[in-house]
């Protein structure tokens, strides 16, 4: 824990807090296609909520905060009334962070890649998603394997815009650090006659 800065704690907090809160916007939207199709939605819907759990990835690139991520998801969910899977919440939610900090690791100081994000969205996708099939909906073999392939690719979608609005906001703030320090010479120059 002490490896984690504050803001890698906010980060965390935040990130997490807006994958609960996208999961109950995009399901119920995304549920008008997958019911009538007998699909579970969470294999469309988490390659948008799993952009948060990526882009945890890229703001905070400790190995650990994926898993922070999810254990922060699950406590928060046992707490609430919606998204709880009852025991196998505390499996469910944080072993797709433990695949992405692995994942990670894998890729070590190319990390920061689009490759990296897309893996990261399509296999934090599919181990959520296989999770709840086999624990939840406990589905046969072959609507297990075609909801997985359909959670992969969604999931690859998730990583592919998790790594463009990681690169956006990177920018942002490393322009915004970089007009502080600006601003702060500016202040500690001596007058000059």
């Amino acid at each position: 824990m002490k490896r984690f800065s504050t803001t890698d704690l906010i980060i965390i907090a935040v990130m997490a807090a807006l994958g609960l809160g996208t999961k109950q916007i995009v399901r119920p939207i995304v549920s008008l296609i997958t019911v009538p199709l007998a699909i579970p939605g969470g294999a469309i819907a988490g390659g948008f909520y799993f952009i948060w759990l990526v882009l945890t990835k890229r703001l905070s690139p400790k190995f650990g905060s994926g898993i922070m991520f999810g254990i922060t998801q699950a406590l928060v969910v046992m707490i609430l009334p919606f998204g709880s899977h009852g025991i196998f919440t505390l499996i469910i939610y944080p072993l797709p962070g433990i695949i992405v900090d692995l994942i990670d690791l894998l890729f070590r100081r190319q990390n920061q890649t689009l490759v990296c994000s897309i893996t990261e969205g399509a296999i934090a996708n599919f181990t959520g998603n296989l999770l709840v099939l086999l624990f939840i909906f406990q589905l046969e073999l072959l609507p297990t394997i075609f909801v997985s392939l359909l959670a992969l690719f969604t999931g690859n979608l998730g990583g592919i815009l998790a790594h463009y609005i990681s690169k956006r906001v990177s920018k942002e703030l490393s322009l915004t650090t970089f007009e502080e320090k600006d601003s702060s010479l500016e202040k500690d120059e001596p007058l000059t006659a």
